[in-house]
C-alpha cells in the first residue's frame, strides 16, 4: 500500500510538472522537515512510558493561479522512526486545494498539513504526539482571520467504515476575539465513532463532545517580556454509547499560563475537575484524541523550554515537561526541530507578512 501511494504521488507530480505554466500561473513548492526526540518517563496509570525518536520529510509542489489565490498542491510525508527498518516507515500522501481571498477568508479541502491551522487545539482535545505520525488533516478547513480575532472550523475524517473498522471523524470549531489586552474565545470538538458495516446489535455508535469557552488577558506589551498570556475557562465533555443512551458529563476548570522572554519560555496548564475521558479504557485514542492524563481529576503540566535557534525558516527548541496528577509525578524531555522553506523565501513582496517566526510543531 505504501509503494502504491508513492507511485501515485510521483505520477501526479510529474503530470503537474508537464503542464505548461502561462503567466497567470506560478509553480509553487514547499519543503517541511521535522526531527523529533520525545522521551516520556511515565509511571502514571494513565500513560505508557515510551520514546519517540525519528524524522519526517514533507515536500509539496503545485500551481498557483490568480496571484496564488487558488492553489492545488501535491506531495507527501515520509516518516521514519529511528531504529526501525525502512520497510516500517510510513508515507502519508498530501493532495489539496487552497483558496485565499486575501481579505481574511481561506479554505482548504483534501489532505493538508495541520500547520495550516491558526491555533493548535489544547492537548485535552488533541494529543500533541499525534502531530508526529499523523501530520495531515484529511477533510476540509474554513478560516476567517482579522486583526482582532479569528475563527476556524475543520473536519478530519480519520477512518473509513469497513466490515471490521468503525468510521471515525473529528469536527472542530475554534475562535477568539481580541479587542485589546483582554480576549475571549472557545474550542469545541466532536469525535464520532460509527458502527462497522453489518455490525451486530451490541456494537453501538459512540459520541465524544468537548466544549471549552475561556477568557484571558494578554500583557505581552505591558511587561518586560516578549509574550505573556493568562487564560481560564470551563471544560465540559459529553460522552455516550448510544445503545444505552446514558450521557456522561464530566466538568472542570482549565487554566493556562504562557510567557516567553528572548529564547526562553514557560507554559503551565492546570486542570481541576472530573475524569474527562470515562470511555478511554474501552476505546482508547480511537475515540478520545486528547491527552490521557485528563483521566485524572487533578492534573498540572509545566513546560520549561528554550529555543536553541529560531527564525523564519527553522525552529529548534528543547523542553523539560513535568506532569503532576494525584497519583504520580512524571517527566518528559523533548527536542523538536522544524525546517520549512518555500519558493518565496527570497521574495519579501510575496512572502506572508504573518511569517515573522516559524511556529512550533504543536
Amino acid at each position: 500500500m505504501i509503494k502504491e501511494d508513492k507511485y501515485i504521488t510521483v505520477l501526479i507530480i510529474l503530470l503537474l510538472l508537464a503542464i505548461p505554466a502561462p503567466k497567470a500561473q506560478n509553480l509553487l513548492w514547499n519543503v517541511d522537515m521535522t526531527g523529533f526526540f520525545d522521551n516520556r518517563e511515565y509511571k502514571s496509570p494513565y500513560q505508557t512510558a515510551q520514546t519517540f525518536f525519528g524524522t519526517r520529510l514533507s515536500p509539496e509542489i503545485g500551481l498557483g493561479i490568480a496571484q496564488d489565490k487558488h492553489r492545488i498542491m501535491v506531495g507527501g510525508s515520509w516518516i521514519q522512526s529511528f531504529g526501525s527498518p525502512l520497510k516500517d516507515s510510513e508515507f502519508k500522501p498530501t493532495v489539496y486545494y487552497e483558496y485565499n481571498n486575501r481579505n481574511g477568508f481561506s479554505m482548504n479541502i483534501g489532505a493538508f498539513a495541520r500547520t495550516h491551522l491558526i491555533e493548535t487545539l489544547p492537548t485535552v482535545m488533541l494529543y500533541d504526539s499525534l502531530s508526529y505520525f499523523r501530520p495531515n488533516i484529511e477533510g476540509i478547513l474554513f478560516q476567517y482571520q482579522k486583526e482582532k480575532g479569528y475563527g476556524e472550523i475543520f473536519i478530519d475524517w480519520r477512518r473509513k467504515q469497513t466490515e471490521q473498522d468503525r468510521e471515525a471523524f473529528l469536527i472542530s470549531a475554534s475562535g477568539r476575539w481580541m479587542p485589546g489586552i483582554f480576549f475571549a474565545g472557545g474550542h469545541a470538538v466532536m469525535n464520532h465513532l460509527a458502527r462497522p458495516k453489518n455490525a451486530p446489535e451490541d456494537i453501538s455508535v459512540v459520541d465524544d463532545i468537548l466544549i471549552n469557552p475561556y477568557i484571558g488577558v494578554d500583557l505581552g506589551n505591558k511587561l518586560p517580556l516578549d509574550s505573556f498570556t493568562l487564560q481560564a475557562g470551563y471544560l465540559i465533555s459529553m460522552e455516550r454509547i448510544r445503545g444505552n443512551g446514558i450521557w456522561h458529563r464530566p466538568q472542570g476548570l482549565l487554566a493556562q499560563l504562557s510567557m516567553e522572554w528572548r529564547f526562553m519560555g514557560l507554559s503551565n496548564t492546570l486542570y481541576i475537575g472530573e475524569n474527562q475521558q470515562p470511555f478511554y479504557p474501552q476505546f482508547g485514542s480511537l475515540l478520545n484524541q486528547g491527552d490521557p492524563f485528563y483521566q485524572s481529576t487533578r492534573y498540572n503540566r509545566t513546560d520549561v523550554y528554550a529555543y536553541l535557534f529560531r527564525n523564519e525558516w527553522v525552529n529548534c527548541f528543547f523542553s523539560l515537561n513535568f506532569h503532576y496528577t494525584k497519583e504520580k509525578f512524571d517527566s518528559q524531555q523533548q527536542l523538536i526541530l522544524r525546517f520549512n522553506i518555500d519558493n518565496y523565501y527570497k521574495n519579501t513582496a510575496r512572502r506572508s507578512p504573518k511569517r515573522s517566526l516559524l511556529k512550533n510543531l504543536f
